[in-house]
């Protein structure tokens, strides 16, 4: 595994061939206008992993979801067009905190993360915490749905108390539509509902296979109910917005989900931002 990197803590290794980190004064930093284009670098390099690791060429065993805490964190950006080259194992924070690291490794340092999110490998409620704060450097806050570009980030606390599973945090890839369910109880008054397609790192891909509008939402993951695959991949999730405002007010995890795993801004407080090396 070249270009090795152990540069946040003992138990996160990111790795593979040069990252060709952009340094700030890059014009290639400048996010496009376009949410559907990722111009951002750690877009480009989250894109080439997740498609290298859902490419059936690839063993389902070097894309990992890590349930065990002793384990350590691994990114492998391998050699392209080689799949079996490409290793994850992470969960959703440390696959966008290794993923920024490997981008900007002069920037998304251990003392920033350590500084600015309260610890060298943040978890998703260290990241929702530090994006409604909005004091870290680097990073702009969005709080408007339609503001958010390829390659924002996406923070959500689940306020359940426990130290692990704490939320989750994903990419934004691209705002789909607007959706109006067929189930009314899952469209509110006063609130917009938006499919919203995103990168990130789970055991608990986004759907139902075939079931309702899946097919239009779907998740790379989800195979054939056999040969489903877990760890980082493309994904749906419903996210609702005030539709006076903009501004978030719940999301679902996926198009499948019920009104009972709905969850409104306060019971599972959510913020966003963009990262910039400027």
């Amino acid at each position: 595994m070249s270009g090795l990197s152990r540069g946040l803590s003992p138990d996160l290794i990111v790795g593979g061939p040069s990252s060709g980190a952009v340094r700030p004064s890059d014009p290639a930093t400048e996010l496009s206008p376009d949410p559907h284009h990722p111009t951002a670098p750690h877009s480009h390099a989250a894109e080439v992993f997740a498609n290298h690791l859902n490419l059936p060429e690839c063993p389902r065993g070097n894309n990992k979801y890590k349930d065990d805490d002793r384990a350590p964190t691994i990114l492998t950006w391998g050699t392209p067009g080689q799949p079996a080259t490409w290793v994850n194992q992470s969960r959703c924070a440390s696959f966008i905190t290794g993923l920024l690291h490997r981008t900007y490794p002069d920037i998304a340092t251990a003392e920033h993360f350590r500084t600015h999110f309260g610890a060298v490998n943040p978890n998703s409620r260290d990241y929702r915490r530090a994006f409604a704060d909005a004091a870290a450097p680097h990073w702009q806050p969005v709080t408007k749905l339609l503001n958010l570009r390829h390659g924002d980030v996406l923070a959500i606390d689940y306020q359940n108390g426990l130290r692990n599973q704490t939320g989750h945090v994903v990419l934004v890839r691209q705002i789909k539509d607007i959706y109006v369910s067929p189930n009314p109880a899952l469209n509110f008054p006063g609130e917009t509902q938006y499919a919203v397609e995103i990168i990130d790192c789970t055991s608990d891909p986004h759907g139902l296979l075939g079931v309702g509008d899946y097919i239009a939402y779907p998740d790379t993951r989800l195979i054939d109910g056999v040969n489903d695959r877990e760890g980082v991949g493309f994904g749906h999730m419903m996210l609702y917005v005030s539709t006076s405002t903009g501004e978030l007010s719940r999301y679902r995890w996926s198009v499948n989900s019920s009104p009972a795993t709905t969850y409104t801004n306060h019971q599972r407080p959510m913020a966003a931002a963009r990262f910039s090396p400027a």
